[in-house]
């Protein structure tokens, strides 16, 4: 029964991808995005058997963890329904009643290191007990829905930047949905590909609004934000300057630098009134407890991938350490720091956008107009390397965290190169290009 509603929802999507002019492109066909999607889900498939035959431990596991205590919330469908819904809607469900009945019974409704965001568990488990209105408890169907989700995403993402890569579309495609890590974490039943899906639903809808809006791009914004905020919060503070700058940008398109300059200001004044008047929800504290929570962990359940990361104290040992947050994204894991496949991948990826930055010196593009965009990519980048750099100690988190900016990171660096240069110097790219 597994294997058949597998295949049966996989084709239903496939059909959708190929009738949807969602996936209407002038120069690629929906071969591209069927090959995309497949791929995916083959990959989605690879992680579920390494999670299942290599680490087996299924209470530690991602891909099962929240899918097994979304079961607990899905079976109160069958007796209490009235249950179910306030659960998955996060209406009066804040009570002893549920907790007694039901998240009690959960592993990982409750964090074991709780800091002051969001717990980003909660979205993943509600969504695994939606699904399970179409899976029937089956494991593989809900991969084939993740993995159409975050294919919408990484196709809103690729819409949003297609106008600066006309006879390019290649490139960006290989940017988006082929770099490892987004293909390979960004295709299991995991948070991750929650994240995508809002990154590319929200950008996307915010450019179709600015050309003719329609009452339903609120929906889809509001949507988009609620799923961030719930799954990755520094998403979407990493995302909150270059987001606002392209609503400056929008208003003053000649002034690409200035309209930076503008988001930062306000926003930063935006911060700091709200911690003057509220005496909390400071930026500085939120990253130091985070810390302090990742280092809780690390003491706790010690992992062979695990780096020492300087303490923080204070806004002045943040900045500080900054420089040191930089080197731990960009470039570390070190292959000889690679104890794991996974870490390993991380590691030799950063090869990858070491060459990618190799070509960016030795075929510049010159004339480039589209310093905006390559600047609302590389701010976006920067903002969540520092977050996540500040904060992670353990190299298998840190990879993981890492994949919403890598497409972005690709796409600035694309966006500096001369590929009709590249191309004349090696024309065999030619095909492939």
């Amino acid at each position: 029964m597994d294997i058949i509603l597998t295949i049966l929802y996989f084709s239903i999507f496939c059909f959708v991808i190929l009738k949807s002019k969602f996936f209407n492109d002038d120069e690629l066909s929906k071969k591209w995005f069927l090959s995309a999607f497949a791929l995916k889900f083959l990959f989605s498939i690879i992680l579920t058997l390494i999670y299942t035959y290599y680490y087996t431990d299924r209470n530690t596991s991602d891909i099962y963890k929240y899918f097994d205590d979304s079961k607990i919330m899905f079976d109160a469908l069958k007796n209490k329904p009235l249950d179910y819904v306030k659960m998955m809607c996060g209406f009066d469900n804040d009570s002893a009643y549920f907790d007694e009945h039901y998240y009690r019974k959960m592993i990982f409704w409750y964090r074991a290191f709780n800091s002051n965001l969001f717990s980003d568990s909660h979205i993943i488990i509600r969504f695994n007990a939606f699904i399970h209105l179409f899976s029937f408890g089956h494991f593989y169907v809900h991969n084939v829905f993740i993995n159409f989700i975050s294919l919408l995403g990484l196709t809103a993402l690729f819409k949003f930047f297609k106008p600066f890569f006309k006879n390019n579309s290649k490139v960006l495609f290989y940017a988006i949905f082929f770099i490892p890590s987004v293909l390979f974490w960004g295709s299991g039943l995991l948070k991750e590909g929650l994240i995508l899906f809002g990154l590319g639903t929200l950008l996307l809808t915010i450019q179709q609004g600015f050309i003719k809006f329609k009452w339903y791009h609120i929906l889809f914004i509001v949507i988009a934000i609620v799923i961030l905020l719930y799954t990755k919060l520094y998403v979407l503070a990493a995302l909150s300057t270059p987001m606002l700058a392209y609503l400056i940008y929008k208003k003053i398109p000649d002034k690409p630098f200035l309209s930076f300059v503008y988001a930062f200001g306000s926003l930063m004044a935006m911060v700091s009134a709200i911690v003057l008047f509220t005496k909390k929800y400071s930026p500085f504290d939120i990253i130091i407890d985070k810390h302090g929570e990742f280092m809780r962990y690390v003491q706790h359940f010690p992992t062979n991938s695990s780096f020492d990361l300087p303490q923080l104290t204070n806004w002045v040992s943040i900045i500080k350490y900054t420089p040191n947050a930089w080197l731990n994204t960009f470039i570390r894991p070190y292959l000889w720091e690679s104890y794991s496949p996974f870490v390993l991948m991380s590691s030799l990826e950063n090869l990858l956008f070491i060459g990618l930055f190799v070509l960016v010196l030795a075929f510049p593009k010159k004339g480039n107009k589209e310093w905006f965009y390559i600047l609302f990519c590389l701010v976006f980048v920067f903002t969540l390397f520092t977050i996540i750099g500040l904060m992670i100690p353990i190299f298998g988190a840190l990879v993981r965290y890492k994949v919403p900016a890598l497409p972005f990171l690709a796409i600035a660096l694309l966006m500096l190169i001369d590929f009709d240069k590249l191309k004349s110097k090696y024309p065999f790219l030619t095909k492939f290009l």
